[in-house]
């Protein structure tokens, strides 16, 4: 029986140049499904922020069984000191803006309100957290899952002083979440496209946060030789 990889994106442009590499590279079986060098490979374009993903997600592991998927997807870099263009493995997640709203406007998370144990599986001190590594070696940041994108000074530093993550993303915390409940091997990579700064689309960098975040799945899939287990390993 083939091995499946599956590769999961908020929406297809994220990864499009992966899907025309895998149309002129390999034999397409159903219309997001391809054979490549006897590696069954599936995209699932899951949708923009947690409500789509956590459906998207739940969805596809109802019929279908990947022995490992890869999250991809742009990002932007909440700590400046993040290089734009550059891919990441995101080695833990959070759910920002859940919980309650203090006085000054920080968001009390749930475990500080006592509703959940940090510890509580899949939880580890709060983090929803990747036990696996990626091949090839890549800088690590952590993620902060938040329900938009973030972009009014005084909401950006209210979040400074609250717990948060080095990359905001919509989806991250469902892949992790669903991925450690339903013991699917996983990895997570963004590449920044931006700073989390005053709102100015015009200075975000998609086109080369994209296409690095593709050349580094293409190359990973070619320097693995197309083999599941060299792509990524536990920690």
């Amino acid at each position: 029986m083939s091995r499946r990889v599956t590769f999961v994106a908020a929406t297809e442009n994220e990864i499009d140049p992966l899907i025309h590499f895998l149309k002129m590279h390999a034999e397409q079986q159903y219309f997001q499904t391809f054979m490549l060098h006897g590696l069954q490979v599936d995209i699932l374009i899951s949708g923009i922020g947690i409500l789509q993903t956590t459906y998207s997600l739940m969805d596809y592991v109802s019929h279908r069984h990947p022995d490992l998927w890869i999250q991809a997807g742009i990002g932007g870099a909440f700590d400046l000191s993040l290089e734009i263009g550059k891919v990441h493995q995101v080695s833990s997640e959070m759910l920002s803006g859940f919980g309650a709203e203090n006085h000054d406007g920080r968001i009390i998370d749930q475990f500080e309100l006592g509703w959940s144990d940090p510890n509580a599986f899949p939880f580890t001190a709060g983090k929803l957290v990747c036990p696996f590594q990626f091949s090839k070696p890549l800088p690590m940041a952590t993620g902060m899952t938040t329900l938009y994108a973030h972009g009014h000074e005084d909401t950006i530093e209210i979040l400074r002083h609250q717990p948060h993550g080095q990359i905001e993303n919509m989806e991250g915390a469902a892949f992790f979440y669903i991925s450690l409940i339903r013991k699917i091997p996983f990895i997570s990579l963004r590449s920044i496209s931006n700073y989390v700064t005053k709102r100015d689309k015009e200075s975000w960098k998609m086109d080369e946060a994209i296409n690095r975040l593709n050349e580094t799945l293409i190359n990973s899939l070619q320097g693995s030789n197309f083999n599941p287990d060299k792509l990524f390993r536990p920690v």
